[in-house]
């Protein structure tokens, strides 16, 4: 029950013509932090005790993409070495309004927090860096009624449901439902095949909803009705 983990900086250090221009036959080819952290994870078969510890230095990558790519990753920490920060007028230490949007959307993973660099960095020393992280910790937005919801699901394979082969309870739709995702490509998709194939005052177009349940695909079916300005016989 070993757990390791990996500390990759952002952005790498500076890499030379030869190896950045390298590639390796699983794909993991390519420059970066992200690639440097696939090419580990490869190496060891894509082991699920093995995460990835990301540093914030002073200079985060120019492309937005780079630091999302993390949100799918096994995040075990966040370092913030002591040279990222800048210093309020207070003479405390702060972090960039880039640095605070990455650090927020990085909590996400509930990493661990961590500062690294030399204690003298303040007269306080690394715990006034600390403070700070606990203080934008403190100022996260509480998770909404959806988001508390999914959170047990969250990086969890789930079993598919058989609707037309179990006789599902009540509850067990009224979890499924609470994913708008599904319901909202659903009508998107009705909406479109209404206005490519159907002119508006013609004859109604016949939707069969297999397996409606409690419903929620029906009225998604009425709404693009509505939106698209189509007539709809639904059966469900």
């Amino acid at each position: 029950h070993i757990h390791l983990g990996g500390g990759v900086p952002t952005p790498p250090p500076p890499q030379s013509t030869a190896e950045a221009a390298g590639g390796d036959e699983d794909g993991s080819s390519g420059t970066g932090a992200w690639a440097s952290w696939n090419r580990l994870r490869c190496l060891c078969e894509h082991a699920p005790n093995l995460g990835v510890s990301l540093e914030l230095g002073a200079d985060l990558p120019d492309d937005e993409a780079e630091l999302e790519r993390w949100l799918g990753e096994p995040l075990r920490a966040v370092v913030t070495p002591a040279v990222a920060y800048l210093t309020n007028k207070r003479g405390y230490p702060t972090l960039s309004r880039r640095h605070q949007a990455a650090l927020a959307r990085l909590l996400q993973h509930k990493p661990r927090l961590l500062v690294s660099g030399r204690a003298d960095a303040h007269s306080e020393g690394l715990g006034a860096h600390v403070q700070y992280l606990r203080y934008l910790v403190s100022q996260r937005l509480a998770p909404s009624q959806q988001e508390r919801y999914e959170a047990p699901y969250y990086d969890f394979l789930q079993a598919p449901l058989q609707p037309l082969q179990d006789n599902l309870e009540s509850q067990t739709y009224e979890t499924f439902e609470k994913d708008p995702v599904k319901y909202e490509r659903y009508e998107r998709a009705v909406y479109l095949y209404l206005c490519q194939r159907h002119q508006p005052g013609g004859e109604p177009a016949v939707v069969m909803v297999v397996g409606a349940g409690r419903g929620p695909l029906v009225a998604a079916t009425l709404r693009a009705s509505a939106a698209s300005g189509r007539r709809v016989r639904a059966f469900a």
